[in-house]
């Protein structure tokens, strides 16, 4: 008898455990690193549905992936169910350098984007709305696969003698949770 023979039922073991272990990988550890991120960013701006808006990142910086000391990210943590099912971003007067909007669901999947490009008036305001939520409110409404996700901007410093000019500008951008009668 072959040793195939003699040891398929450890073989054909071996082969489960390394499926299992797969199929867990790609479905788990997105959502567990996006959780722990999520988790940091939040503790960091007393909570969700808020923004934050970060320091120039360092060489030491890891608060996001492989931050780019060109940049400055602010980011706000959204939960729909917490923010009584939509949350309200925005930003108004942004710089007129590069920037761009980013939403994220919890499993790190990137669903929304929007730039200085696009937004020619230097102004973004949307609704996010949760994944089946029938009627959107008024306004842009962008429809979120997950109830809870990350927003997050970058803001591109072009020119050093204006990073004090950019980084006011983008502490304008906000989220916080939406209501028909305002803020």
């Amino acid at each position: 008898m072959s040793a195939l023979g003699r040891n398929w039922t450890w073989i054909a073991a071996a082969l489960a455990v390394a499926v299992v272990v797969h199929v867990a990988s790609v479905f788990a550890v997105p959502r567990l690193i996006m959780m722990r991120t999520m988790t940091a960013i939040a503790r960091n701006a007393g909570g969700v549905n808020r923004m934050t808006h970060g320091k120039r990142p360092t060489s030491a910086s890891r608060g996001v992936v492989r931050p780019s000391p060109d940049l400055l990210y602010s980011s706000c943590i959204f939960d729909l169910k917490a923010a009584g099912g939509a949350l309200h971003v925005h930003a108004a007067g942004m710089p007129r350098t590069y920037w761009s909007v980013s939403l994220f669901d919890e499993d790190t999947n990137n669903f929304y984007v929007v730039n200085d490009r696009q937004a020619k008036t230097g102004s973004v305001d949307f609704i996010i709305v949760p994944p089946h939520q029938d009627k959107p409110p008024l306004g842009t409404a962008v429809r979120s696969p997950s109830e809870r996700g990350l927003v997050l901007f970058r803001t591109l410093i072009d020119d050093e003698t204006h990073v004090a000019d950019i980084d006011r500008a983008r502490r304008g951008a906000a989220c916080e949770p939406f209501s028909a009668t305002g803020p």
